[in-house]
C-alpha cells in the first residue's frame, strides 16, 4: 500500500502547557509516519521559552516548530502551517487546537478513514459528556452550531455526495470544525488558503462551505474522535473582545455565503443589533460587551477586517 504523508498543524498562542501535552501525545503515537507542524503564533515570552526547551530536550525529527513573531490569529496561523505541509507534499493536512488530547492511536484510526475519503472531513470533538460530530451554519446568528447526533455519522454532506443523498442522511449548511478537520491537498490547490479576513472565528464554516461550492464533499471520520477543552485558547482574549469578533465575523461570513433571503435581511439585522445594543448603552447594561457588540458591527461597514486594533 502507497503511504499517505499527512501533516498536523497546531497553532500556538499562550498555550504552551496545552501545546507540551499534545507533542507528548504525539511523540508516543503507535503510527509515527506523520508530520507534526507547532505554529508559535506570537506569544508571550516565557511561553516561547518553554516550547523552546521543550524541542531542544524531547524534540523529533518530523517536529517542526515555526515562529511567527506575531499573532496572526487562527486562520493566518493556520495558513502558515499549511504552507509547510503542501510544499513538503502532504496529501492531507489535519488542523487541530493544542488543547486536545487524542488517544495514542489517532493517527493510525486516522489515516484507516483518510484513505477512503476526500475533501474536508470534520474530526469529531469529545467536549465532555456529549460529541461534537461538526459544525452547523445558522444564519443570521453571532455564532455557528454543532452538530450532536451520531445518526448522521459518516455522512455529513455539504454537497455533491450521492452516497449521504441515497442514505437520506445528508445534511446542508455543515462545516468541519477547526479545532479538529482534515482537509486533502487538492481542495487547497482549487480553492486557497483560509480566508485571513476573519483572524479569529468563522474561518473553519468559510472553508468548508468554499469547498463545498467547489465540488468538494463535507463528512466526519467514523470511529475517530478527540478530547477537547471548549474554547481554552481563545478564552484569553477576553470576553468583549471576543464578541467583537464574533458579530463582526458573523456579518461577513452571511454576507459572503448566505442565500437570497440572508442577504435581503442582512441590514435590518445589524439595525436590530445596533438598537438593542444602545438601549442596554442607555440603560448601563452590560455597557462593556454591548459597545463592543456596536464596534464589532461598525467594524464590518467600515470594512475593518483582520486584527482587531491593527
Amino acid at each position: 500500500m502507497d503511504k499517505m504523508k499527512i501533516s498536523i498543524v497546531t497553532v500556538n498562542y499562550n498555550g504552551a502547557e496545552d501545546t507540551i501535552n499534545l507533542l507528548n501525545i504525539f511523540k508516543n503515537q503507535t503510527d509515527s509516519d506523520f508530520e507534526l507542524i507547532v505554529v508559535e503564533n506570537g506569544s508571550n515570552v516565557a511561553d516561547i521559552d518553554r516550547l523552546n526547551e521543550y524541542q531542544k530536550k524531547h524534540g523529533w525529527q518530523n517536529l517542526v516548530v515555526i515562529k511567527n513573531g506575531q499573532n496572526l490569529g487562527f486562520s493566518g496561523g493556520c495558513n502558515v502551517g499549511i504552507k509547510k505541509a503542501l510544499a513538503g507534499g502532504s496529501k492531507w493536512v489535519i488542523l487541530i487546537n493544542n488543547d486536545t488530547t487524542p488517544e495514542k492511536d489517532f493517527i493510525a484510526r486516522l489515516k484507516a478513514v483518510l484513505r477512503l475519503k476526500r475533501g474536508v472531513v470534520s474530526i469529531p470533538l469529545d467536549e465532555g459528556g456529549h460529541t461534537a460530530y461538526a459544525g452547523l451554519v445558522k444564519w443570521l446568528k453571532p455564532t455557528l452550531g454543532h452538530i450532536y447526533t451520531p445518526e448522521y455519522n459518516g455522512c455529513l454532506c455539504g454537497l455533491k455526495d450521492s452516497h449521504c443523498i441515497q442514505r437520506g442522511h445528508c445534511v446542508s449548511n455543515i462545516y468541519a470544525i477547526g479545532g479538529g478537520a482534515a482537509i486533502s491537498s487538492d481542495v487547497f490547490e482549487k480553492i486557497g488558503l483560509m480566508d485571513e479576513d476573519y483572524f479569529l472565528y468563522f474561518e473553519d464554516a468559510d472553508l468548508s462551505l468554499t469547498a463545498a461550492q467547489a465540488g468538494f464533499s463535507i463528512g466526519i471520520a467514523e470511529g475517530v474522535s478527540i478530547n477537547h477543552k471548549v474554547s481554552a485558547s481563545t478564552k484569553k482574549l477576553g470576553s468583549p473582545l471576543l464578541l467583537r469578533y464574533h458579530y463582526r465575523n458573523a456579518l461577513y461570513f452571511n454576507r459572503k455565503f448566505g442565500p437570497w433571503w440572508v442577504q435581503i435581511l442582512l441590514w435590518p439585522w445589524s439595525i436590530w443589533i445596533i438598537k438593542k445594543q444602545i438601549i442596554k448603552l442607555i440603560f448601563g447594561i452590560e455597557k462593556e460587551r454591548s459597545q463592543a457588540i456596536l464596534n464589532g458591527v461598525f467594524d464590518f461597514y467600515k470594512d475593518k477586517m483582520g486584527k482587531i486594533g491593527n
